[in-house]
């Protein structure tokens, strides 16, 4: 097994009070770092492979501006195109993560639901319409959305992430942890799922068992301020301090 730099001072940091935490940039909740990075969650924006009909505003003129971080631009060019363009799906997609960008989920909400309206299998659609109503506390009406990815495409690891947090959501633990394990056997990177796997431990208090999945998330992304926070309580709250060290490094094995 390869040796994890991070343990000793992470031991050492709650053991013995020392090293501290020099990587962590921010300490929001894992949820909103999640959901709130496009790029993180929806991987790249993805466009037709096919050419695009031209119109009074190009999808590259609009996509520009979203690219550009001009959201409000890309709105409104996104919203010429999809008047001009009706039947091109990702002409409403787009205009969904450019409203979603400026804040407006209500104005996404609507984007993604006419780009399902147009293909009903249009997987980043139902993932990030899924992903603004658990925004806006809909998680009972996102779980169809998500349930319907991973019943059309069973190895798609954002499926199974994403339904672990609506299952987290509705209070169905069990069902969670199963969806988050799933993400993980179909991706052994997915850092955000083995943080979110934790805190679902952590919820029920299964401190011990939450350090192996936060250490494997740390060890392949050290820059998130979550999981830093995340081991933290969990570190915080096991119960035999003087077998901290052989029990961490025990979960650690598990998810290697």
């Amino acid at each position: 097994m390869r040796k994890l730099t991070m343990i000793p001072c992470v031991i050492a940091a709650f053991v013995a009070g020392g090293c501290g935490d020099r990587h962590s940039k921010s300490s929001g909740d894992a949820n909103a770092a999640e959901v709130t990075t496009v790029s993180s969650e929806t991987s790249s924006v993805s466009t037709p492979t096919s050419p695009i009909s031209a119109g009074p505003v190009s999808f590259e003129t609009a996509k520009a501006a979203f690219t550009e971080k001009r959201y409000d631009d890309a709105v409104r060019l996104f919203t010429s195109y999809t008047s001009a363009q009706p039947d091109n799906v990702w002409g409403f997609y787009m205009l969904g993560l450019s409203a979603w960008k400026t804040g407006d989920r209500d104005a996404a909400v609507r984007a993604f639901t006419q780009a399902l309206e147009k293909d009903s299998t249009h997987v980043k659609s139902r993932l990030n319409l899924s992903r603004v109503l658990i925004e806006q506390g809909k998680a009972q009406e996102a779980l169809p959305y998500v349930e319907g990815v991973v019943t059309v495409d069973s190895a798609s690891n954002e499926g199974y992430r994403l339904l672990g947090r609506v299952k987290r959501e509705l209070g169905d633990s069990s069902a969670a942890i199963e969806a988050f394990k799933r993400a993980i056997v179909l991706d052994g990177h997915d850092a955000w799922s083995m943080n979110n796997l934790a805190r679902v431990y952590i919820g029920q208090g299964r401190f011990q068992e939450a350090l192996g999945p936060l250490a494997r998330a740390i060890e392949i992304d050290s820059m998130v301020a979550a999981y830093h926070t995340n081991l933290g309580r969990a570190l915080e709250r096991t119960a035999d301090r003087s077998r901290l060290a052989e029990a961490f490094m025990e979960q650690v094995k598990t998810w290697r």
